[in-house]
């Protein structure tokens, strides 16, 4: 068994916020299988679901290591030696007392995110976190660990080359370059070694400087974008790259860019739709004009007829025929 090394000369952390994607589940496993029965860790973990799908990773992670973990509940104190799993179709946020679910805008088209979890904690605890990004697609956790770094917490990433899917790795350690890069049981190690707190150790009641709880700001710029979302004005933030629209719908520039590829592909599906019911409309009302012996009417209405079924089939070639890019 690997010893465990603490750190003595370290801050205090105490509060860890775990997250990924696709190919997390074996590194969150390893993770939780080398920490203590007795960590002074609380851990709150957010895992991208379905929204309407059933998540037992509760159950599979209290199965892989000692400590138990369920999914967190409105209310619930925050208190070491358990995980609390973000439930689907919820954002879990933390404030200095307690846990909180909400059903609040999407962040990087998801819900539960992890930027929602990354960020109150940071506002809530500073220095007392420690942020981990596993696995993943694009770069949810990215901006959540930057705040997390600027508020004093510790900061890790998954090994890029031992993650399934190593964007969201690759992206949080672009913009977190002082972030630790370790294996999943490297992780579990350094968790393992976190000193524990002492008693009465101040929590935060006001987000320390740089970290912006979402709101609309006075220095906020429109980008002239659109939310995919809602429609409202894309605003972006000095410090940030995020972008928020005034509901609260955030999106990184990756996941922004992928959400708007699915824009443009289903408007040019409804122009094809589109064409093709003018193209039906026409032909019946070509056929009542032929009956009614109108012949001008009647070739008119071929002539549309004709030119939108022609229409319709260049936009379908478009989308079916082209080549995916490089």
């Amino acid at each position: 068994m690997t010893p465990i090394a603490v750190d003595k000369d370290a801050p205090r952390r105490d509060i860890v916020v775990v997250g990924g994607s696709a190919g997390c589940l074996d590194a969150l496993c390893d993770i939780v299988s080398k920490l203590p029965v007795d960590a002074p860790l609380a851990m709150f973990v957010v895992v991208h679901i379905l929204p309407t799908g059933q998540s037992r990773l509760p159950q599979i992670l209290s199965r892989a290591g000692r400590l138990p973990a369920r999914h967190a509940r409105e209310g619930d104190r925050i208190e070491p030696g358990r995980i609390l799993v973000a439930p689907p179709d919820r954002h879990l946020v933390l404030d200095p007392g307690s846990v909180h679910m909400n059903r609040g805008p999407r962040e990087n088209s998801t819900r539960p995110a992890l930027d929602p979890l990354f960020r109150s904690a940071a506002a809530a605890f500073g220095p007392r976190v420690c942020g981990v990004v596993l696995s993943g697609h694009l770069d949810d956790g990215s901006e959540g660990l930057r705040l997390v770094a600027a508020a004093g917490g510790l900061t890790i990433v998954q090994d890029p080359d031992e993650a399934p899917h190593p964007e969201m790795p690759l992206n949080a350690r672009r913009r977190v370059p002082q972030a630790e890069v370790l294996p999943a049981g490297g992780i579990g190690h350094r968790l393992a070694g976190l000193r524990k707190r002492a008693a009465g150790a101040a929590v935060r009641s006001d987000p320390p400087p740089g970290i912006r709880m979402p709101a609309a700001d006075a220095e906020d710029v429109p980008t002239g974008l659109t939310c995919p979302e809602c429609g409202g004005v894309l605003w972006a933030e000095p410090a940030g790259e995020n972008l928020h629209c005034r509901v609260g719908h955030r999106y990184s520039l990756a996941s922004l860019w992928d959400h708007k590829r699915l824009v443009v592909e289903q408007a040019v599906w409804a122009a094809v739709r589109a064409l093709q019911e003018d193209a039906s409309l026409a032909a019946h009302l070509a056929s009542e004009a032929q009956a009614a012996g109108s012949t001008h009417t009647a070739a008119r209405m071929e002539r549309r007829h004709r030119q939108a079924t022609r229409n319709a089939e260049v936009l379908r070639r478009l989308l079916v025929e082209r080549e995916p890019p490089d």
